[in-house]
C-alpha cells in the first residue's frame, strides 16, 4: 500500500570497511616478525658458537702479560684472578649475562672495556664496507643492465672486464692500487684515516682507493647475475606489452624490468655484503686503516681473546641485520616468499 513506510534497508556493506582485516598487511607483518626471530636465534646460535671456539683455544695469555720471566706460581695466580681455571659452562654464562647488557668483558691486556675499543672502531670497518656494498649494488646493476639491454659490443665488453675483475684478489689489486696511484702518480694517499666530519675532501681522497680494492670483486658478481636477470626479464610477455604501449624504452628497462629482475640480485648483494666483510680486514692491512680489522689481527697475535671475541659478536650482529633487511626487501618484492 502507499501509505506503509518502506522497510528499512540493510546497512551498506562499506559501513565498516576501515576496520575489515587486511590480510596482505598481516602477511607482511608475520613474514617480518618470522624473519627478525630467525636473525636472533641465528645471532644466538654464532655468538655461543664463536665463544665456545674462543674458550677452548690454547690460549695462555699470562705470559703476554707477566712476561717471560714470570713464576709459575705467579702465572697460576693471575690464570686464576681471570676466571680461566672457572667451568666453562660458567663462563658461557657470565658472558651471556653481560651480552644482554651490552658489556663484551674487558681486554685482557690494556685493562679496557672491548664494547667501547670495538665501537671506537667499528665505525671505520662500517664505512668501508658500506661504500663498498653501495658501489658494488649501483655500479654492478647499471653494467649489467646495460650490457643486457645495448648487447653487441659492450656485452662483450662488460662481460669480459666482469671475469677479470671477479678473477683478481682484493689484496693484490689493493697493492697495485697503493703502487700506481698512491706512490707513482701521488693522486692519492697511501694509508691513514680521515673522518668525514673533519675533511669531507680529505675523506673521499683516503676512502677511494680502499673502496675500488674491496668493491671490484663484487661490483663484477652483481653485474653478470643482473644481466642474466634482465635478459629473462626483457623476453617476458609484461615487457612486450609495455613496449606496445608506447612508454619510453628507459622507463620499461629501469623501472618495469629492473623491478622484476631485482629479485635474484638482491640474493646476491647479500653475499657479497659478508664476503665484504672478509676483505675488509685484509684491505684495512694494505691500508693501515683503523677498524677492526687491524684491531682483531693484533689480538689474535697477542692472544687477547675478549677482543677477538668483541669484534666477531659485533660483525655477527651487522651481517645478520643486513641480512635481515635484504630478506624483508626480498619477501616484499616477491610475494611468494612470504609463504615460504
Amino acid at each position: 500500500m502507499r501509505g506503509e513506510a518502506p522497510p528499512p534497508r540493510a546497512p551498506a556493506k562499506h559501513a565498516h570497511h576501515s576496520t575489515r582485516f587486511n590480510p596482505k598487511g598481516a602477511h607482511v607483518a608475520l613474514y617480518i616478525l618470522r624473519r627478525v626471530g630467525i636473525t636472533v636465534l641465528m645471532v644466538f646460535l654464532v655468538v655461543s658458537a664463536a665463544f665456545f671456539l674462543v674458550a677452548l683455544m690454547p690460549n695462555d695469555v699470562t705470559q703476554t702479560i707477566l712476561g717471560p720471566d714470570a713464576t709459575p706460581e705467579a702465572r697460576a695466580q693471575l690464570r686464576d684472578e681471570m676466571g680461566f681455571n672457572d667451568p666453562v659452562l660458567v663462563r658461557y654464562v657470565t658472558f651471556l649475562g653481560g651480552l644482554l647488557t651490552g658489556d663484551l668483558g674487558v681486554s685482557y691486556l690494556s685493562q679496557q672495556s672491548v664494547t667501547a675499543q670495538v665501537l671506537e672502531r667499528l665505525p671505520v670497518t662500517l664505512t668501508l664496507s658500506m661504500g663498498g656494498i653501495l658501489l658494488t649494488t649501483v655500479l654492478g646493476i647499471v653494467l649489467g643492465i646495460l650490457a643486457a639491454s645495448r648487447g653487441g659490443w659492450l656485452d662483450t665488453i662488460i662481460r669480459g672486464a666482469a671475469g677479470v675483475m671477479q678473477a683478481i684478489p682484493s689484496f693484490w689489486l689493493a697493492v697495485l692500487l697503493v703502487l700506481v696511484f698512491a706512490v707513482n702518480l701521488k693522486l692519492f694517499p697511501s694509508s691513514g684515516w680521515e673522518p668525514f666530519a673533519e675533511d669531507p675532501a680529505e675523506f673521499v681522497r683516503r676512502i677511494t682507493l680502499p673502496l675500488i680494492s674491496i668493491g671490484i670483486a663484487g661490483t663484477a658478481a652483481v653485474a653478470r647475475q643482473a644481466r642474466v636477470a634482465m635478459i629473462d626479464v626483457q623476453g617476458r610477455d609484461f615487457m612486450q606489452t609495455l613496449r606496445a604501449t608506447g612508454l619510453p624504452e628507459w622507463r620499461i628497462v629501469w623501472l618495469h624490468g629492473l623491478r622484476n629482475a631485482a629479485i635474484p640480485v638482491l640474493t646476491v648483494i647479500g653475499l657479497q655484503f659478508v664476503a665484504l666483510f672478509g676483505s675488509a680486514v685484509l684491505i684495512e692491512q694494505v691500508f693501515a686503516l683503523p677498524g677492526v680489522g687491524k684491531l682483531v689481527v693484533d689480538s689474535v697475535n697477542l692472544g687477547d681473546m675478549p677482543i677477538v671475541l668483541g669484534v666477531v659478536v659485533a660483525l655477527s650482529v651487522v651481517i645478520l641485520a643486513m641480512n635481515l633487511v635484504i630478506d624483508i626487501l626480498y619477501g616484499i618484492i616477491n610475494p611468494k616468499a612470504r609463504l615460504a
